[in-house]
């Protein structure tokens, strides 16, 4: 039986939908478990996946800001990102290849001078990269791209979705565990399915122009 009316569930607008399916375990689309759908003008991606269940979608890097102070010296003292990685860093926009930088240990600073004469940019042997030549206790801008990672539930008819956010865009590629995706080549929807509960069970419905 089909339903014409229009639902709202979890965010989004239906319209034109096929008879339900019960019980529902997981709604791939065109047998693919990963797919991407357009919700009120707004991208989407929709993992099929075990009800209950969360993934782990790793978005790539997205730069991020912050300012720090300067020591006396005007040395300014970057630690190792959790990454591991300096790649992509940039200090008052100006980018800093970490890979190219002498390794040597950081002098006391006396009265607004090293002990030992530091005139470039050096890491120290434990990885921290100092940035000379500041002026001391200015604040200092720090760029440096950090890892995304978006968390997405799977709702008790065993869909979950990835949608972009006001102000951002999906990445053109991402990954779960060890799979990579890239969006141009996933199957297009058009519409997601949609999940009802009643009475402490789950429906799912499937867009009528979804196609065999």
């Amino acid at each position: 039986m089909k339903v014409s009316k229009s639902f709202v569930c979890a965010g989004l607008v239906i319209s034109g939908i096929a008879s339900s399916l019960a019980p529902a375990s997981a709604i791939p689309y065109k047998g693919d478990t990963v797919y991407k759908a357009t919700d009120r003008g707004i991208p989407l991606v929709v993992f099929s996946a075990s009800p209950g269940s969360r993934i782990r979608v790793n978005l790539g890097s997205s730069a991020a800001t912050t300012a720090r102070v300067a020591g006396a010296c005007g040395e300014l003292r970057i630690s190792v990102p959790a990454s591991g990685s300096f790649t992509g860093l940039k200090v008052d926009g100006t980018a800093v290849d970490a890979s190219t930088l002498p390794t040597q240990t950081l002098p006391s600073c006396v009265s607004g001078t090293f002990a030992e004469t530091r005139s470039a940019n050096f890491k120290t042997p434990a990885g921290q990269v100092i940035i000379v030549g500041k002026t001391p206790n200015s604040a200092v801008s720090i760029e440096l791209p950090q890892p995304t990672v978006a968390n997405v539930s799977v709702n008790a008819c065993g869909f979950g979705i990835l949608r972009q956010r006001t102000g951002q865009t999906l990445p053109a590629t991402f990954s779960t565990d060890s799979t990579s995706y890239t969006m141009t080549a996933l199957k297009d929807a058009s519409t997601p399915p949609l999940c009802r509960t009643a009475g402490g069970a789950a429906a799912a419905y499937i867009p009528s122009t979804w196609t065999p």
